[in-house]
């Protein structure tokens, strides 16, 4: 068995023992999960741009774990944040290092994070704007998921008014995706009128 079949393998039953917990449960079909082939890792990047596969080794692992950390925020994993957590187990190194991140996560006791490895200013923006988007997959933004912006942007050297900024975009953005599933259900609830 090779080592993402491991991966997976243990992820879903830990996942799914954590799962039974949270507060959003996660049914097993919708936990499922499939690691990309390394063409498709290399061509994986954030919302921001920033590609993963260019970050050093120390760089990745930090990233892994506030996006975890991003994940866990509200005290549970929605189905909208497998995909993520997925990609943040896939920047792990080693077996080990993916069996600490999924037993941290299943326990909700990541590590504290310092200061971001190496970082240009540029690269510490788009985490930032990635880690936000991450929180707001699941079209909410509580109060917990602030409280973690705000701790998360100081350790990457950002002031209450650039976080603020970052989750009022955030929070426009979750309001356009419901309004953008009102209209999918209004659009499709209607008969056509085509034209000639």
């Amino acid at each position: 068995m090779c080592f993402n079949e491991k991966k997976i393998r243990n992820f879903k039953l830990i996942f799914l023992r954590f799962a039974e917990n949270s507060v959003n449960k996660v049914s097993e079909k919708n936990s499922t999960l499939h690691f990309k082939s390394a063409k498709e890792k290399m061509e994986f990047q954030l919302t921001s741009g920033l590609q993963p596969e260019l970050l050093e080794d120390d760089q990745k692992q930090w990233l892994a774990y506030a996006i975890c950390g991003a994940i866990t925020s509200d005290g549970s994993v929605a189905p909208e944040e497998l995909e993520y957590l997925e990609r943040a187990l896939a920047f792990l190194p080693s077996e080990t290092e993916v069996n600490n991140m999924m037993r941290a996560v299943k326990d909700q006791k990541l590590p504290e994070l310092d200061r971001f490895p190496g970082a240009t200013r540029e690269m510490e923006v788009k985490i930032f704007i990635d880690l936000t988007s991450v929180i707001s997959v699941d079209n909410v933004l509580g109060a917990n998921e602030i409280d973690y912006l705000l701790h998360i942007g100081r350790k990457l050297g950002f002031g209450r008014e650039f976080v603020r900024v970052v989750i009022r975009w955030a929070s426009e953005g979750i309001v356009w995706r419901r309004k953008m599933q009102h209209l999918i259900d209004a659009g499709s609830s209607l008969e056509a009128e085509y034209s000639d």
